[in-house]
């Protein structure tokens, strides 16, 4: 039963910490905690119940720990993987955006293939053909093959 008690009086002593000075509505130091949805969880027990927020959101100055970005005996919340530093970036673009640059993408390498389709040179040589039905027999072709092993021949085939 003491340890509960002493382990109440350590939360709350962090807690009375941790409260940020009272402000002007327009001025806030960047290592205040953010305002954040705050759901009520009854399996937490005696631990705070702390605002969810992505520490990603914090401001990179004035921080005990940058690397983290909190300050020293600084309650940690119940899911702080989820919401710590290291966690998955947060998906801050917007999808319409998204779409319109790949848009441009496409746009620029269409415009760029067919300005090098356009403007490329032909070929300074006529192409090679063999008489004889592109020497089908005397690459070892037979009469009734779908698809002769033979070169191009003089009529275009």
């Amino acid at each position: 039963m003491t340890l509960r008690i002493a382990t109440q009086r350590l939360f709350r002593t962090r807690l009375a910490a941790q409260r940020p000075m009272l402000m002007a509505a327009s001025v806030r130091a960047e290592s205040t905690l953010n305002t954040g949805e705050v759901l009520e969880d009854p399996q937490i027990g005696d631990y705070p119940n702390l605002p969810r927020y992505s520490a990603q959101t914090r401001g990179p100055y004035g921080w005990w720990d940058p690397q983290d970005k909190r300050n020293f005996g600084e309650t940690l919340h119940e899911e702080d993987e989820i919401f710590g530093v290291w966690a998955p970036d947060l998906f801050r673009d917007d999808p319409w955006m998204a779409l319109g640059q790949l848009g441009l993408f496409s746009v620029a390498v269409a415009g760029f293939s067919y300005f090098i389709y356009k403007t490329h040179p032909a070929r300074p040589a006529a192409q090679r053909r063999y008489p004889y039905d592109g020497l089908k027999k005397e690459l070892g072709g037979r009469d009734n093959d779908v698809r002769s092993p033979g070169a191009r021949s003089d009529n275009g085939q």
